[in-house]
């Protein structure tokens, strides 16, 4: 079987068994295609039984070196490519594993940056100060993603049918891993996501958030909304993204003394390493707390 076959075969494999989003598969292709680019650029044949552990050492360095990414990607590609060659020795396409000891790098513990919530509350204001056309919708877009800790693309796919007005809880479908949670909404976001939803009415769409098209708004119309409200707060450009909002309402949780494996749940987080990070930011807020003290 031809190399790219085989590597379909494992896309569909995923798929099944692990419940992989489109997301993911678009981004296992688009490293294998790296990858196999770099066998042929090298005059290295892309057929299993010529790939050898030497050969994946030098991309290593090429991704390193040459292309210069960051190791968060780098480990990225790398792992894709080891959940590959993993599939195709279980599956004795080949005798050996050519990933053999090769590891991705360490992950780099980076401290996330985050709002306060008076930087988010700025933001909120900023919506409905300067007579936007679409004012409301973009308060209850911001809201929603600071309120809930949602990600960008679950707020985007967010519908009308998901808001439990009654309840006071958003069920979030479409998380990573196709993964359903719910989460409490406090009044005062589902009071403005009501006000919205008047709006709208009769409804031609059950998608949340919409542009001026009538379609979903599309990951940069999110970016651009945020960015928007975020100069308009006069924060300047700090290098926020829309996904700091989600990093806020984590630390926000933390600080406020609700337990991890609660703020796990929130998140959506499947690995609760991923929601220890934020115990390192509360660690530097109580910091901010104990200098404020009076000694001497």
């Amino acid at each position: 079987m031809e190399i790219w076959e085989i590597f379909e075969e494992f896309i569909d494999f995923l798929a099944v068994e692990k419940n992989i989003s489109n997301h993911t598969k678009a981004n296992y292709f688009s490293d294998f295609k790296i990858f196999i680019n770099f066998l042929v650029t090298n005059g290295i044949k892309p057929e299993l039984e010529t790939i050898k552990t030497k050969d994946i050492r030098k991309y290593l360095v090429h991704l390193k070196t040459e292309k210069q990414y960051e190791n968060e990607t780098i480990r990225r590609k790398i792992n894709s490519l080891s959940s590959f060659f993993k599939f195709v020795f279980e599956h004795e396409y080949v005798d050996k594993n050519p990933m053999g000891p090769i590891k991705a790098p360490k992950r780099e513990e980076k401290l996330p940056i985050y709002l306060g919530d008076k930087e988010i509350e700025e933001i909120i204001k900023a919506t409905m100060k300067f007579g936007e056309e679409n004012a409301l919708r973009d308060k209850c877009f911001i809201k929603t993603l600071a309120y809930t800790g949602m990600r960008r693309q679950e707020a985007i796919k967010l519908n009308w049918e998901d808001v439990d007005f009654s309840q006071n809880i958003i069920k979030i479908k479409f998380g990573k891993g196709k993964k359903e949670r719910l989460v409490p909404a406090p009044d005062s976001l589902i009071t403005d996501l009501w006000a919205y939803l008047q709006t709208r009415l009769p409804l031609s769409n059950q998608a949340v958030f919409i542009s001026a098209t009538g379609n979903r708004l599309s990951p940069t119309s999110a970016q651009h909304i945020f960015k928007k409200y975020v100069k308009k707060a006069g924060l300047g450009d700090r290098g926020y993204t829309i996904h700091k909002l989600r990093h806020s309402y984590a630390s926000l949780l933390i600080q406020n003394n609700v337990d991890l494996l609660s703020v796990q749940k929130l998140l959506g987080h499947s690995d609760l390493n991923s929601t220890k990070i934020y115990t390192h930011i509360n660690t530097n807020f109580l910091k901010e707390q104990v200098e404020k003290l009076p000694f001497k």
